[in-house]
């Protein structure tokens, strides 16, 4: 898949996924910051992938923030794509008892002001997919057993007391006629990893 075709497929399910927040602007590379509530992060499980969103303090990277003022100017996002990557990608993960899934397709963005485009920004949106299982048919993939037993671990938080506390929604569907199972819970620096399917919201 072309780098073009990858990111207009991302495009895709981001707003997809986005369509009952008010969105004001397109997704480009730099967002509006009503895209994604800061601390804030959906999971979206869809055949064997799990599409994911999520705001991070610009203040958990201390490798990005060169003058140290715990806000990312242009400049330092450019500078330090690379390593906020590999940070992300070191601190964000999906895992079951078989293992850990990978991150595909991470792209990230700084969150632009309303007030000033160009003002540093004190929040960072990341967007992936998941790959739960290598089976190719969706509907025997989001019957696998170990759904249930899938954690989400996000081990980046940042200086202030907001910024060490992430609320994450999650949302299911295991059959065609089944409506959707919803769930939601709360990661902080002393547990930075919990269950997704554990604390059942409104499923009744």
């Amino acid at each position: 898949m072309t780098q073009q075709r990858l990111y207009k497929s991302l495009m895709h399910w981001a707003k997809t996924l986005l369509s009952s927040l008010v969105i004001s602007a397109a997704i480009v590379p730099h967002v509006s910051a009503h895209l994604m509530v800061a601390q804030r992060g959906t999971l979206n499980f869809k055949g064997n992938s799990a599409f994911m969103v999520l705001s991070l303090p610009v203040s958990g990277f201390s490798n990005a923030d060169d003058d140290g003022d715990g806000k990312m100017s242009a400049a330092e996002f450019s500078k330090h794509r690379l390593d906020i990557i590999e940070t992300v990608n070191k601190n964000v993960m999906m895992s079951d008892n078989e293992g850990q899934k990978p991150l595909r397709g991470l792209m990230l963005t700084p969150v632009e002001s309303h007030t000033d485009a160009n003002a540093p920004s004190d929040q960072l949106i990341i967007m992936g997919r998941f790959a739960l299982s290598k089976n190719t048919d969706k509907q025997q993939a989001m019957m696998t057993p170990n759904l249930n037993e899938l954690k989400f671990l996000v081990n980046i938080f940042g200086k202030k007391e907001s910024e060490k506390i992430f609320t994450i929604s999650t949302k299911r569907k295991l059959k065609t006629d089944e409506k959707v199972q919803q769930y939601k819970i709360e990661l902080t620096p002393e547990t930075p990893e919990k269950k997704l399917f554990a604390d059942p919201l409104n499923n009744k």
